[in-house]
């Protein structure tokens, strides 16, 4: 390997071959018997001529050693051209990849008619609403209520785009057994909200309320015609059936609609649905004795409860009134227990 050369021979300055330093020299050519005829003179030509030919060797080492340097840096230099080039590439790439995957998750804009508004706004619907019925699965009434709508409008408003993750139980229809797992679920995951009221505890003039909400959104799960006016003619035989003009017939009619309404999103899960449209004069019969029943066990409870008063307070009306007001104001369990401290052992 030819050694480096770590200086510029161009800069070389010829020595003074007609010094005395360099006399031994001159006079060892001038008696060399193999050389020509030199005198003093002719040697100090000779060794200036020596030295030009060995310095221009230098020279073209060093031009060579400089033009193969520049070569290797500009090498170098186009190599890391390109390779910030396809980096730059690959970035714009990536970019506009995610730029697609970002249009694809924004809501589209849709043509609309310039100078047409409207009338009132509309309902918002609950996400776990929307989500369910866009699944066509069964969803508690309470979702399509007023408050259940405030509710959405407030999550609405509160919500951020994170993007972060919390572990959640598998929801596996109820199942509670060790079958059930973990999984990672973004927080943004539509849940069911905590407020929810099941149908069984809706009151009729809730369900009258949210009945119109639950009809105006089926079409988001594009739910057929027939289907929609399956559920329309639900409510409206319900609100057209004489039971209403019943003692407690309101009762009755929440009974049969959280039920039926159940039922029937049952069936179609095993591929039986049936016309809901259609009052069972059998459910309605155990809607009206579960009623019944319901009410039996509130005058039962009411009964012990005026008994325990009038055991614990027979001595005086003043003490009656006092001791009435004080078991209305606590649970049942309470009014036992003070009896049964309190109450006399020959009575």
């Amino acid at each position: 390997m030819v050694e480096r050369l770590e200086y510029d021979p161009e800069k070389n300055q010829r020595p003074d071959f007609a010094s005395d330093v360099y006399g031994i020299i001159r006079n060892a050519l001038i008696g060399d018997a193999d050389s020509p005829a030199l005198d003093d003179e002719s040697a100090i030509q000779y060794l200036q001529e020596q030295w030009e030919i060995s310095n221009q060797v230098l020279k073209d080492r060093y031009r060579a050693q400089v033009l193969e340097e520049q070569q290797l840096m500009e090498t170098r230099r186009q190599e890391n051209a390109e390779a910030e080039l396809l980096k730059e590439q690959e970035i714009r790439a990536k970019e506009s990849e995610l730029a697609k995957e970002a249009e694809k998750r924004r809501t589209p804009l849709y043509v609309f008619q310039k100078g047409q508004g409207i009338t009132a706004i509309p309902p918002q619907l609950h996400p776990y609403a929307k989500k369910m019925i866009m699944a066509r699965k069964y969803v508690p009434l309470w979702y399509f209520l007023p408050e259940a709508s405030a509710e959405a409008k407030e999550k609405g408003r509160d919500a951020l785009d994170t993007n972060r993750f919390q572990i959640a139980k598998d929801e596996n229809d109820g199942d509670t057994s060790s079958n059930q797992g973990l999984t990672l679920v973004s927080t943004q995951t539509t849940r069911a909200s905590p407020n929810a009221i099941p149908d069984s505890r809706l009151t009729w003039t809730q369900v009258m309320r949210a009945k119109s909400t639950f009809l105006s959104s089926l079409p988001i799960g594009s739910y057929p015609t027939e289907f929609i006016e399956m559920f329309a003619g639900f409510y409206t035989s319900m609100d057209m059936h004489p039971e209403l003009r019943e003692v407690n017939g309101e009762v009755v009619m929440a009974h049969y609609h959280a039920e039926m309404r159940s039922a029937w999103y049952d069936a179609n899960e095993r591929t039986k649905p049936f016309d809901l449209a259609i009052i069972s004069t059998e459910v309605m019969e155990e809607s009206r004795r579960a009623v019944r029943k319901a009410e039996h066990q509130k005058a039962v409870q009411g009964g012990f409860i005026i008994y325990v008063v009038w055991q614990k307070a027979d001595c005086s009306r003043v003490a009656c009134s006092t001791f009435h007001a004080f078991v209305k104001s606590r649970p049942i369990t309470m009014s036992i227990t003070t009896r049964c401290a309190n109450a006399n052992p020959g009575r």
